[in-house]
């Protein structure tokens, strides 16, 4: 496997600026044709013609995810305030349980 690829793809990526190192080391048994992990573009394909599929897969995928980022953040940011919200209701429920039943017992008629 000649490394000239990977180094075209890298100098592809540094053109774009594009802060992602690539790692082309072909695994077959792997689930995945590639993944980015800690800023290395992992390449697994065997295949040159493949790589460079997965090569372009990967790095759209990441610009992607550039673009939806502001979309996780509301999401992410929505399900805290709700998770607070409801964590306050049932303490607020689980407050209220003792006095209610304390009430209903003083509301009871005595039973003869």
């Amino acid at each position: 496997m000649s490394r000239e690829p990977a180094k075209r793809m890298q100098n592809c990526l540094n053109r774009l600026g594009i802060d992602l190192t690539v790692c082309w080391r072909p695994e077959p048994n792997k689930s995945v044709h590639g993944e980015i992990k800690h800023g290395v573009l992992l390449l697994y394909d065997e295949d040159e013609q493949d790589a460079w599929k997965t090569f372009m897969h990967e790095v759209l995928e990441f610009r992607f995810q550039q673009v939806t980022q502001p979309y996780r953040m509301i999401v992410n940011s929505l399900i805290e305030v709700i998770e607070k919200l409801t964590y306050s209701r049932k303490e607020e429920f689980l407050d209220f349980m003792p006095i209610f039943m304390k009430s209903i017992e003083e509301a009871k008629p005595e039973e003869k």
